[in-house]
């Protein structure tokens, strides 16, 4: 019984040590900006900003703009047949994006070792996104109407029926807009090396709530991408 005792308290003070061991080796969360880089490579620019910490959890705010699609002029299809094609602008193809994200450190992902500062985390986030799509509309020529034409060097003046050129019709622009609320979820390890500078590798996936202009998405699908950001803390 002496020794069933003796092992239940030494269980129970485990337990009350062992979180105030991992919270003084688990490095402080402070609020931080970051700028994500793999975003870069995929015609994104993504910069985020936590600027409310609680504790081991953070919330902020992340706006980000990708862009995509090359400039492609519209041609022509057949005598009086629409040719829909992407706008002869720099970017035909926009999707702008604000998410609100909540982050939580869990102790048991944080280590403070071998003078890195690691901090596991997982988190939430809800986004508004507008996305937008600039196409042109070009109309194949009329022709006009056959008429008689003199046939030129004829002695005679006789006469064969031929076509007057058509005439080109302007061509009309057109821009796609949709928008809507979409929610993801995101996993990953910030390691801080020197100073306040840190480097964060994860992941994110949201769902798509809403199709694209473009066809990339469509209802229902999951968009995940990983990341790799580089951001100061204070």
């Amino acid at each position: 019984m002496g020794h069933s005792l003796s092992w239940c308290r030494t269980v129970i003070v485990a337990l009350l040590v062992a979180p105030h061991c991992l919270a003084a080796q688990a490095p402080k969360i402070r609020p931080s900006v970051s700028l994500d880089l793999a975003a870069l490579a995929d015609g994104e620019l993504r910069a985020s900003i936590q600027p409310l910490v609680v504790g081991r959890t953070a919330l902020g705010v992340s706006l980000a703009r990708w862009w995509g699609g090359a400039p492609v002029y519209p041609v022509p299809l057949e005598t009086q047949l629409l040719a829909p094609s992407a706008a002869a602008t720099l970017h035909p193809a926009r999707e702008y994006m604000v998410d609100v994200s909540m982050r939580v450190y869990p102790l048991s992902l944080s280590s403070a070792k071998a003078g890195h500062r690691i901090s596991g985390y997982v988190g939430g986030f809800l986004g508004f996104h507008r996305r937008e799509f600039d196409q042109t509309v070009q109309y194949g020529c009329v022709a006009g109407e056959p008429i008689v034409c003199p046939l030129v060097g004829s002695s005679g003046g006789s006469a064969i029926p031929c076509l007057v050129p058509c005439q080109p019709v302007p061509t009309q622009a057109a821009r796609t807009i949709s928008n809507g609320f979409e929610p993801g979820a995101e996993v990953g390890v910030r390691v801080t090396p020197l100073g306040d500078l840190f480097f964060e590798v994860g992941g994110w996936a949201r769902v798509i709530t809403f199709s694209d202009p473009t066809g990339r998405f469509e209802d229902g699908q999951l968009d995940s991408r990983l990341t790799l950001a580089v951001g100061l803390g204070w």
